[in-house]
């Protein structure tokens, strides 16, 4: 085989790799937002949208546990098939994977960098232990066939959908907080009837890639 042809072939595969990763990405974050459409992380972000200071370092730990739950999850699912005791097994093993990687990371950040943990420890098993993590993981290669760089891109373009929508929250609830709001609305009702027109704004987007 030419060396060209190879050269040419490794091209179109990678660009093939990186179309997916771009489509799942967009998906997730905006097309068919994850959090709007499947209710992942959905009660999470009403909690971290409650202090500002809080949205961006809690959306990057959660970032970095959905991302590496799903990529060591991604290998494992081979492993356990597609039988009937794997619909057992796989939730099993997303929620050790999410485990081995928390206590992993607790003990790093604890050996060595004490200050950080003192200040994230808190969101950390927040953002470790919620169903965004493990609700991503559970959906790849089980809801619908994926590639590695495909499930690399809905799990970060969940935890960019989550972050944008954690930002227009906040901005909701300053807004929601008016005197001139009916009592039987204020507080979490105003709330969920905002994020509702916020997800018919979002759903107005249509995607090459169905995340349902």
């Amino acid at each position: 085989m030419p060396y060209g042809y190879t050269d040419q072939a490794k091209r179109k595969g990678m660009m093939k790799y990186m179309n997916e990763f771009f489509w799942f990405f967009l998906a997730a974050a905006v097309l068919q937002n994850v959090v709007l459409i499947t209710g992942f992380g959905s009660s999470i972000l009403l909690r971290v949208s409650r202090k500002r200071l809080n949205i961006l370092p809690f959306s990057i730990i959660l970032c970095i546990f959905t991302t590496l739950t799903t990529l060591v999850c991604f290998p494992l699912d081979e492993l356990i098939g597609t039988g009937v005791v794997s619909k057992w097994l796989r939730p099993l093993m997303i929620i050790s994977v999410t485990a081995v990687l928390y206590i992993v990371s607790v003990l790093i950040l604890r050996s060595r960098f004490q200050a950080l943990f003192n200040r994230i420890s808190r969101l950390l098993t927040i953002a470790a232990f919620n169903n965004l993590v493990i609700g991503i993981a559970g959906i790849v290669n089980h809801q619908f066939a994926v590639t590695l760089p495909g499930a690399v891109g809905l799990s970060l373009g969940a935890c960019a959908g989550f972050l944008l929508l954690s930002w227009l929250t906040a901005e909701g609830m300053e807004r929601l907080d008016n005197p001139d709001v009916p009592k039987a609305f204020r507080g979490l009702p105003s709330i969920l009837i905002y994020l509702g027109i916020l997800s018919l704004a979002l759903m107005g987007f249509e995607g090459s890639v169905s995340l349902i």
